[in-house]
């Protein structure tokens, strides 16, 4: 082999390398937003009720649990045979956290009581609507190592006009379901606004979404993600930072199966709930 001939031998096992590096990589790319939502459990001591979605928020180093009102105080049937017919309620969610360990990085269930020791409500409610809102904030107790990726309520204020029929992001664990067994992230669902975003539906400040959310997808975030070029404010057309532009859009709350429609709790009243917490 001539030497010139093993240059270019040596120049395409490089450069089948670097390609090869590449695929792996972006193979191997997660969406932020994925980390943001967390799978839930609902327990009574040690049976487990239902399951849920939430997030976190970080607030002068405290951070917080968000999800739906009815999901800590979800009740399903007592399955012990002393208590036929019985209910039970929710007192403690399993959260399913990124934590730090001395292997590495692992996903591991941490468990929150949400009732203090004298049986009261440990979350805290939104600030003027309180139980009329599907919106709570619990305190995290057990931090310990855990690796928190919250919610940055700054994405509310991206300049995507969001209007009837346009789509959205519901982003949770429908039915407890993960993209993988192994990892804590979570499903994308795809819906469309169904209402008038700046309009409080039924008065209260949330909008519909026309989706087919299931079981386990209560709290999720909502979010409109855009690639390329999407409509601002100003009736101009503008191009996303880096391919995407993602804007918060609030919490999902409640599905009508009858109409395949659900109810999204808006960014401001969780910026709300936010800045009433300590």
């Amino acid at each position: 082999m001539t030497t010139f001939l093993r240059i270019c031998f040596w120049v395409f096992l490089v450069l089948a390398a670097v390609s090869a590096v590449s695929a792996v990589s972006w193979g191997q790319e997660i969406n932020p937003l994925s980390t943001t939502s967390l799978s839930l459990k609902i327990f009574h001591d040690d049976t487990a009720i239902g399951a849920a979605t939430g997030f976190v928020l970080e607030k002068n180093n405290k951070h917080y649990l968000v999800t739906n009102r009815h999901v800590v105080l979800a009740c399903g049937q007592d399955p012990s045979p002393e208590n036929v017919g019985g209910w039970i309620c929710a007192n403690k969610l399993a959260i399913l956290h990124y934590q730090i360990v001395s292997q590495g990085m692992v996903w591991r269930w941490i468990t929150e009581d949400v009732l203090d020791a004298r049986g009261k409500p440990r979350w805290l409610e939104h600030p003027t609507l309180h139980g009329k809102a599907d919106l709570i904030a619990l305190p995290l107790l057990h931090t310990e190592n855990v690796e928190f990726h919250p919610v940055d309520l700054e994405l509310r204020k991206t300049d995507i006009v969001v209007s009837p029929g346009d789509s959205v992001s519901v982003v949770g664990f429908p039915f407890g379901m993960a993209q993988d067994v192994t990892l804590g992230l979570p499903i994308w669902k795809t819906g469309t606004v169904a209402s008038d975003p700046d309009v409080n539906f039924s008065g209260r400040p949330m909008f519909l979404v026309d989706t087919t959310s299931r079981q386990g997808m209560s709290g999720s975030p909502v979010y409109a993600v855009r690639t390329g070029a999407y409509r601002s404010a100003t009736a101009q057309l503008q191009m996303a930072i880096q391919g995407v532009a993602t804007k918060f859009l609030g919490v999902y709350s409640e599905q009508d199966v009858n109409t395949e429609l659900g109810g999204v709790w808006k960014a401001d009243a969780v910026v709300a709930l936010y800045d009433s917490l300590p």
